[in-house]
């Protein structure tokens, strides 16, 4: 899973529904499509381990093989390239570089402790995973989400399975896994623009937003402002979002047109479904 840049405050765009941000970026770069990226995404890998290293999928123009050592890698660029659409300011041969990175460091075996951590994803996340599926070390979190421990690299965030950490249980990955993450607290961002909602990233590490409503200490430092049960949106890896829950229809419409502006964008998506948090227990909520 690639890192993508630094967002800083993007959910002003998102509460406005500019066109901009959904604007076609690149176009005239990349006019056949995800078909045409995908040679682009392929030429920097040869550039990277040697003429040949990326072969293409003849079934599916997003999907290429890269081929490192003894190591075979299947890759799709369809995120890559619906997050260069949504984001027509990010330069695509850096984005693209990052991308041969992420294929790079997925050949690293070792994993240290503190590079552990604990995301949030969704079932279909984890019996979708390419090659891992249930052996990808998770945990169910309520509703229809999960805890999926990941290695949190330079460019990318990789599932772990049990053979990246052999001799653990999960008990003693989970802790680990929460204080790697409560070393990023300092690094949280609020931004209001979403009102009646606030919305919260993890500055230099934005991937780690979702992991916030894991830690007691995240909960209760924004208790003031949320001091009962919430809503939370989670459309995006990168992306939560917050609210009171009132009873209000106005606040689960605002949540509700939030999370379908973010699955249009197309990239980076977890799930279009509205949760809540009541009594400490993550439900899904019928909006």
């Amino acid at each position: 899973m690639m890192r993508f840049g630094r967002r800083g405050l993007f959910v002003t765009a998102l509460l406005s529904l500019l066109p901009t941000w959904l604007r076609p970026a690149k176009a005239t770069t990349f006019s056949d499509g995800v078909g045409e990226f995908r040679g682009f995404v392929m030429a920097a890998v040869d550039r990277r381990f040697g003429a040949g290293s990326a072969v293409a999928d003849p079934s599916d123009p997003a999907t290429f093989t890269a081929s490192l050592g003894d190591k075979s890698i299947t890759t799709d660029v369809t995120n890559l390239f619906n997050y260069l659409l949504s984001y027509p300011e990010e330069d695509p041969d850096e984005a693209v570089e990052r991308f041969v990175d992420t294929i790079a460091e997925s050949r690293t075996k070792i994993v240290s402790d503190d590079a552990i951590v604990a995301v949030v994803r969704n079932r279909d996340y984890v019996a979708g995973a390419p090659g891992l599926g249930h052996d990808i070390l998770h945990e169910p979190l309520g509703a229809d989400l999960v805890v999926v421990y990941m290695a949190d690299r330079t460019n990318s965030m990789s599932p772990l399975t049990a053979k990246d950490i052999p001799g653990r249980d999960l008990a003693s990955v989970w802790a680990v896994a929460l204080n790697n993450l409560r070393k990023w607290l300092p690094k949280v961002v609020s931004d209001d623009a979403i009102e009646p909602g606030i919305a919260y990233f993890v500055d230099d590490n934005t991937l780690l937003a979702t992991s916030l409503i894991l830690l007691d200490e995240f909960w209760k430092s924004i208790a003031a402002r949320f001091p009962g049960d919430v809503l939370i949106a989670i459309p995006r890896k990168d992306q939560l979002f917050i609210f009171d829950d009132d009873g209000k229809a106005t606040t689960r419409a605002a949540a509700r047109q939030l999370i379908d502006v973010t699955i249009e964008g197309d990239f980076n998506l977890l799930s279009p479904l509205l949760y809540a948090r009541r009594g400490g227990t993550i439900v899904t909520v019928a909006d």
